[in-house]
Formats: C-alpha cells, structure tokens, sequence
C-alpha cells in the first residue's frame, strides 16, 4: 500500500514538473524577455527603475535582474478609456491574482502588522491608484510613481541583506502599447549568504509567475467591457 501511494506521488509530482516546464516554455515564446546575473556597470544600466541607488552600479554590490514585455495594438484595449487608466486597472488586477500564488501565501505567513495583513485584501487593492507610500502584499511598498510606472520597493523580513524593486510601466510605440514588468534584487558582492531568486527553484517559479501574470494581464485588459 505505501509503495503504491510514493509510486502514485512520484508520478504526480513528475507530471506535475514536466508541465510546469512545458507552460514555462511556452510563455517564454509569447512574450519579450530578459535577465542579468552579476554586477551592473552605470554605462550597462539594464533597467529603468530610477529607485536603484547609484552605489548598486558597481562592482561592490552582486545584482539579478528580470524583465518581461508584451506589445499590444491600442485598438484592441477599449478606446473611452486613457492608457493610464488602463495601466491602473493592470496593475490592480496582477497583484491582486498575485495574492493567490505560492509566493504571496509565503509572503502572508509572515505578516504580523494590520497594515500588512490588509494590504492582501481585494477590497484595498482594487482601490489603489498606487501612490508613493501604500502598501501591497505585505511586502511591496511604493516608492516613486509616474503616469506610466509604478516602482515598488521590496522589503523582506529575515532577509535585510536583500534589497529589491519591482516596476510595472508601459510605453507607447506606434499604435501599440508595451506592458513591462521589472524585477531587480541586489546583495553587497562579500555576502556569502544567497537572495531567493539565486535558487533555481525559486527563480523559475518567479520567471513563470511574472510571465504568466504579463501575458494574461494584457489579454484582460483587451476582454475589458466599459
């Protein structure tokens, strides 16, 4: 009987592996995408995050980077509503998808203040216009904002060593609007301990995540009724 169950779990689990690579493989194909591993020289500068202190930029700081981007024609999104309105309802929508993956339940788990605790809620999220200073999922504070990008500051309990931001933002290019999610996280270069996204586990979990989440974000955004 046991044997039959860890042959019945094993298999799962195998399954399970085998389609999560498929899915990831197939999203990398649908969208634009990018990553650095290192350190970043100001003059190799990846990102347009403005919130990065300048001392990241070099050899003493060891730094990784992720980006994704989708273009979509503007016509196809509904046409009484601006792109910056538009861009707000993205957002509101990611991470409030987000506060259901496995990350954000981690996340949750270690939240203590009713601040944090809130910040989970459908109700606060979809009420944001993500004005510098509100919180998000406990650990995603803004810290600039600007008509076409919000910069979040990542702060992780148990982990000060780790600094981090992600950006949403979009362009307009033509008739199309591209839709970007930037992930960037930075440790001094001598710290011997590790950030999340340095395990293999966890960075392909984020890659699929934030992939998935620009993907199906801007397919939303065309399903959109107003």
């Amino acid at each position: 009987m046991f044997r039959l169950i860890f042959t019945a779990t094993a298999v799962l689990t195998g399954s399970s592996v085998v389609y999560f690579y498929i899915f990831h493989k197939k999203l990398s194909a649908r969208i634009q995408h990018r990553s650095h591993c290192g350190k970043l020289a100001a003059s190799a500068k990846p990102c347009e995050i403005e919130s990065i202190p300048d001392a990241v930029f070099t050899d003493k700081y060891f730094t990784l980077y992720d980006w994704s981007s989708k273009s979509v024609p503007r016509y196809l999104m509904p046409g009484c509503t601006t792109t910056e309105e538009l861009f707000t309802k993205l957002v509101r929508r990611n991470m409030t998808v987000f506060t259901h993956f496995p990350q954000a339940l981690m996340i949750r788990v270690g939240c203590t203040t009713a601040e944090e605790i809130h910040s989970f809620k459908t109700s606060h999220i979809s009420s944001l216009d993500f004005d510098k200073g509100d919180l998000v999922c406990g650990v995603y504070r803004v810290i600039a904002r600007s008509k076409n990008k919000v910069e979040f500051e990542m702060t992780m309990k148990n982990m000060e060593f780790v600094n981090g931001r992600l950006a949403l933002s979009f362009k307009e290019k033509g008739g199309d609007v591209i839709f970007s999610s930037e992930t960037v996280m930075w440790r001094r270069a001598d710290e011997s301990r590790t950030m999340p996204l340095e395990k293999c586990v966890v960075r392909f979990m984020h890659e699929t995540a934030a992939w998935w989440l620009i993907d199906s974000g801007t397919k939303y955004l065309m399903d959109l009724e107003v």
